[in-house]
């Protein structure tokens, strides 16, 4: 009996320095089988990561630059300009400079009257065209 018993802890016991399994990943091509058929999602799927890298590439690189140097420069810049025009000759503190309404100067033009259309006209003209034609 503790024969039996000795012999199985021996054979436990025993270590055995072989290596590990492979694994089915290791096995794997990166890019896939050589001949393999393309699956039909694929080309979509690849195109679309190319569009959306494309997007975010072009979208960063033309983000607009809203750093407060940048802005507190050209401040500084339309206040220079403004005062050596002789446009403003004391400035206020808290007021912007770099606007679009102080750069520019737009006129509105009044619209007195709304011009008359014959839009009922042409819209009878259709309707009757319409109920007329032969199905």
């Amino acid at each position: 009996m503790f024969a039996r018993m000795r012999q199985s802890l021996i054979k436990s016991s025993i270590r055995r320095f072989g290596a590990q399994p492979e694994s089915q990943s290791m096995k794997a091509k990166l890019w896939g089988k050589d001949g393999e058929k393309v699956n039909g999602w694929e080309p979509y799927v690849y195109t679309s990561y190319i569009l959306a890298g494309i997007i975010l590439v072009v979208g960063v690189g033309f983000k607009p630059d809203t750093s407060i140097k940048t802005w507190a420069n050209n401040e500084a810049r339309a206040r220079k300009a403004l005062k050596q025009s002789g446009l403003v000759t004391e400035f206020k503190f808290g007021a912007h400079y770099n606007d679009i309404d102080k750069k520019f100067s737009f006129q509105v033009d009044e619209i007195d009257e709304m011009p008359e259309s014959n839009y009922e006209q042409k819209f009878q003209r259709f309707n009757t065209s319409l109920h007329n034609r032969k199905l």
